[in-house]
């Protein structure tokens, strides 16, 4: 009975195998795995398509920053100023479709030395000299004519800001031969109509004192720069209202005078002798005002020395005069002879007590002067 069992299952089995079998043939064969080369340029697909999307991300965030709180953008798309961004987060299109450009904030102080032009001759340059030196370093100076005939070499620095960004971007390039060129026009008319005095000091303290409407030294300084500033700031905003503007406001000029050369020599002589004069000058009122003090104190000193000598002769002579001043009320007129002679008498009386010895001589006698000797 085991094995009739046994032979049934195996006769199960091979009819399943046999429908097995026959199941499988039934449509197209199986695709083959695919080979090792086929999966390397699949891998490398893969990661080009996957480098390639950060690609575009990046590129699509490239233009988006942070602005610092010093610096301001200006944003052009395809090459047209399109707006501006003060400080903070900027979102813009990446390039080549908009471009930042990154520029100065408003607060933010720029700095710009006026360059000097070269001069037309050998004599123009022995005037103006190698330039001027401060702290050991030579600077672009530039001759100027003042209003009294004088010859004056400038160096100058213009601290200016940004207040049109817009305006700014499109004349970048422009700004500094234009402040350039503005400069040396303003200064030219500003020191056509001053004196050499009013940027350097060449005249001593009594002519200034001399003038009544004179003005300090620091006051003039204050004054030329003044003009100078609002001069600069007016051009600048005549090419604003001409529609050529750049953008900026000057807010201030750090200028250093100096004189030429030649003129130097001269000026720094006269000053010196000035200054002496100046000094002795000063010594001799101070001896003066010192002697004059002197002369008061020795006036006060004689004066009440005087006045106390006077004041004691006074009392002297009211003390030896007041028994002739009571005889003289007790005095009349039968009496007066009288007390005369007795006064006399006991004046004389008085004089002949203090002597030792008296000599008696008879006018009438031939006797006409007489020489003390021993006696016998």
């Amino acid at each position: 009975m085991t094995s009739a069992a046994t032979e049934h299952d195996d006769d199960h089995d091979h009819d399943h195998d046999d429908h097995d079998h026959d199941h499988e043939h039934i449509g197209p064969p199986p695709v083959p795995p695919p080979g090792p080369i086929a999966q390397s340029v699949a891998i490398g697909f893969r990661v080009v398509y996957a480098v390639t999307l950060l690609l575009i991300v990046v590129w699509l965030v490239s233009n988006i920053r942070e602005i610092p709180s010093d610096s301001q953008a200006v944003v052009t798309r395809f090459g047209r100023i399109v707006r501006t961004q003060a400080s903070g987060l900027l979102i813009a299109w990446p390039r080549p479709i908009e471009q930042v450009q990154l520029l100065p904030g408003p607060q933010r102080l720029l700095s710009q030395d006026i360059a000097a032009l070269p001069p037309p001759s050998d004599k123009a340059q022995a005037l103006i000299g190698p330039g001027g030196a401060q702290g050991g370093q030579a600077q672009a100076v530039s001759p100027y004519m003042t209003g009294d005939g004088n010859v004056l070499v400038l160096s100058a620095s213009l601290i200016y800001r940004i207040t049109d960004p817009i305006a700014y971007a499109l004349a970048e390039s422009h700004v500094a031969p234009a402040l350039d060129r503005l400069f040396r026009a303003t200064t030219v008319r500003v020191t056509a109509g001053r004196g050499l005095n009013e940027f350097l000091v060449v005249e001593t303290g009594d002519e200034e004192e001399a003038d009544g409407d004179a003005q300090p030294v620091a006051a003039l300084r204050g004054e030329v720069r003044e003009a100078l500033l609002t001069a600069m700031n007016d051009r600048l905003q005549s090419l604003t209202d001409s529609g050529a503007s750049l953008g900026i406001a000057v807010e201030r000029i750090d200028m250093t005078a100096f004189l030429p050369p030649d003129a130097k020599t001269a000026f720094d002589a006269v000053l010196l002798a000035s200054q002496a004069a100046d000094r002795g000058v000063a010594m001799a009122r101070t001896d003066g005002e010192r002697r004059r003090q002197e002369a008061a104190r020795e006036r006060e000193r004689l004066l009440s020395a005087a006045q106390a000598s006077a004041k004691e002769l006074i009392s002297k002579a009211n003390v030896d005069t007041l028994r002739i001043s009571a005889l003289e009320q007790e005095a009349t007129t039968t009496t007066r002879g009288s007390m005369i002679m007795r006064e006399y008498r006991n004046g004389v009386a008085d004089i002949i007590g203090r002597t030792q010895s008296v000599t008696l001589v008879d006018p009438q006698s031939g006797a006409r002067f007489i020489l003390p000797g021993s006696q016998q």
